[in-house]
């Protein structure tokens, strides 16, 4: 009796299917799954119990995982930074699956299998890769002399800097840090504003706290000379952050 290609195909689906399955259920899985994003997954140990997932593409797909949740929470935090892993991370695995689709039919099963190992392999490499970047970016706020919070206000006022292209402060080079003292200052001083307002209960459901934080930080901002000539787009697009700030990580 002659057996389709779609019938040995879904045979084999489930084949696979049934592997990741048991993959998933192994020790390694479970304790990657249940790692403490924050405290654990930029350490060496981390990457250990990645090594001990046999299967390239569980362990691809898993580091996946972890990727996507550790840049959900940093976004609590610092939206536009992690606007930026989100999208580097869209384009790794758009190419992933662009060089899987690749792949012709004509080619001899071994060969493909070759073929699909060196994408996989490669796409975690680059997954890793975006790992550390983010790790680096999460501590650079040390380096900068702000804390976490503050950072992400340093990191607003630098991307609509360039965003709208326009000059505020020097940078200077300090490794891969760039560090603007202008925009270090004027990000403390959004801070403390936000601090001080943060003694009110209930802020952003009370438009009277809200109204007069918009207003102290909009002369803030025009104090400054940030930025040089009024842009109600780059009042808006801080203030914007101020309030996810508040929302997500300011209780």
């Amino acid at each position: 009796m002659a057996y389709s290609h779609h019938f040995w195909s879904s045979i084999k689906n489930v084949a696979v299917e049934r592997m990741v399955q048991e993959a998933l259920r192994c020790s390694s899985v479970v304790s990657i799954l249940d790692t403490d994003v924050e405290e654990q997954i930029f350490s060496p140990e981390f990457a250990e119990q990645l090594k001990n997932i046999k299967l390239p593409a569980t362990r691809l797909e898993l580091l996946v995982k972890m990727l996507r949740k550790t840049i959900r929470e940093y976004k609590n935090t610092n939206k536009v930074a992690a606007e930026k892993y989100e999208e580097l991370l869209r384009k790794t695995l758009e190419a992933y699956h662009e060089r899987k689709e690749a792949l012709s039919a004509e080619e001899a099963s071994a060969t493909q299998s070759e073929a699909v190992s060196a994408i996989i392999d490669e796409a975690t490499r680059q997954a890793m890769d975006l790992l550390r970047q983010l790790g680096e970016d999460k501590e650079s706020s040390r380096g900068l002399g702000l804390t976490f919070e503050e950072k992400a206000f340093y990191d607003i006022l630098i991307y609509l800097r360039d965003k709208y292209n326009y000059v505020y402060g020097e940078d200077k080079c300090v490794g891969s840090l760039i560090i603007n003292d202008k925009c270090r200052a004027l990000a403390k001083k959004i801070k403390e504003l936000i601090d001080v307002q943060s003694s009110f209960t209930d802020w952003l459901n009370n438009q009277k706290f809200r109204a007069d934080l918009n207003k102290k930080i909009y002369f803030c901002l025009r104090t400054e000379g940030y930025p040089p000539e009024y842009n109600k787009e780059v009042f808006d697009q801080v203030m914007e952050q101020v309030e996810h700030f508040k929302t997500y990580a300011g209780d």
